[in-house]
């Protein structure tokens, strides 16, 4: 069967297109920890997609019960008992939910959470961790670990450092959106080392930096 150049060129655009559309739009697999949620788009013109709140975690001490996930500290559901990093944080919270239990974050205080997911990445994609815009500018809640950078490699819980520069105590509550994750490819050169710094090349900033070309 004999195929016209229109037709030929047609075909390549085609898988060109299908191409470009997979390396946009890639099929991801995410797993949903217990008490967690999928992250989702906000919107159709969105980049980032939504973490959810699903437990305060202990940053040294992973679960016993299920090792892939970091020790809970408070999971919105059961008062803990004997926790120094929980004691005094737990309090209840009237939302459009109704009268739920919240972990009260105290000016100054940062904890760790969970988001409750883990998405299977081919390398060398990654996705970064990022804040969320509206939690910092209504409430003064910042991410600390921000940008945080999960590896494709990594099968684990993706952790939120939390931290209320606020001068009042914020109400953490269950499945509340708390960071976003922006995924992206990255460059992976190989790194040739050079016995001179004369073998790199001359530019005009030199070696300033540190705001040496100025604010303005």
């Amino acid at each position: 069967m004999e195929i016209s150049k229109e037709e030929l060129e047609l075909l390549i655009d085609a898988r060109i297109s299908q191409h470009i559309t997979n390396f946009l739009f890639p099929d991801l697999k995410v797993y949903i920890f217990p008490g967690g949620k999928k992250p989702v788009r906000a919107t159709d013109g969105a980049i980032g997609f939504d973490f959810f709140l699903r437990a305060v975690v202990d940053p040294f001490e992973m679960d016993p019960i299920n090792p892939v996930l970091r020790k809970t500290i408070f999971n919105f559901k059961d008062f803990p008992k004997n926790n120094p990093v929980a004691d005094g944080h737990m309090i209840h919270y009237p939302s459009e939910k109704g009268n739920e239990l919240a972990y009260r974050l105290d000016p100054g205080e940062s904890i760790l959470v969970g988001v409750g997911c883990t998405i299977e990445m081919p390398f060398p994609m990654f996705h970064w961790v990022a804040p969320r815009s509206g939690l910092a500018s209504k409430w003064k809640v910042t991410v600390t670990n921000a940008p945080g950078t999960v590896d494709p490699d990594y099968r684990g819980e993706a952790g939120v450092l939390l931290l209320n520069i606020n001068s009042n105590p914020i109400p953490l509550t269950k499945d509340m959106k708390i960071a976003q994750a922006i995924f992206q490819m990255a460059i992976i050169p190989n790194l040739i080392e050079v016995t001179s710094h004369k073998e790199l090349t001359t530019t005009k900033r030199g070696v300033g930096g540190f705001g040496s070309t100025g604010i303005r």
